[in-house]
């Protein structure tokens, strides 16, 4: 095999792999879409309670907001729907008496954190056909491509003053 050939192989797999990201985010968002809509719930509502039912403990709202890239004003309105309809509670920070940490109530969430895990089973099953040495591979590609992705990234609240 010649090099020209070594390199289209490899576009050819680049490729692929860039074809197989877009199509898994998709694929993904779509999932997360018609699970929220099972629940009644919003996409991002959604997105909240899954982040939040892998926290061991209460958050501050800016780490919420900042995971799911949201202005402080859409953060502030998606927390007020979830408390509201009682999936948050919201407790004093007892490390800064102005501010607030956002707690899950998992029992009334337990339907949403249901259809969660169904998502990460059907990921997990996929897993099952690597090798550990394999999935060090996948696991060590997609964090850098987060990493470079989140690099990239503008904070939220910039984002939109850069819009208007």
């Amino acid at each position: 095999m010649n090099q020209a050939q070594s390199r289209s192989g490899r576009e050819e797999i680049r490729q692929r792999v860039g074809f197989a990201i877009w199509g898994m985010l998709k694929t993904g968002l779509e999932l997360r879409d018609m699970a929220a809509k099972r629940q009644h719930l919003h996409p991002t509502d959604f997105a909240c309670i899954a982040f939040l039912q892998q926290q061991d403990q209460p958050v501050s709202p800016k780490l919420i907001i900042g995971d799911l890239g949201l202005t402080s004003g859409s953060g502030t309105a998606l927390l007020d729907r979830l408390e509201k309809a009682g999936y948050i509670r919201r407790l004093p920070n007892p490390d800064d008496r102005r501010g607030i940490l956002v707690e899950l109530d998992r029992e009334a969430a337990a339907k949403p954190i249901e259809q969660y895990a169904k998502m990460q089973a059907s990921y997990r099953s996929v897993t099952d056909e690597f090798t550990e040495a394999e999935l060090e591979v996948v696991a060590r590609f997609l964090d850098r491509i987060s990493e470079n992705a989140a690099s990239r990234r503008p904070e939220p609240d910039a984002a939109a003053a850069d819009a208007a």
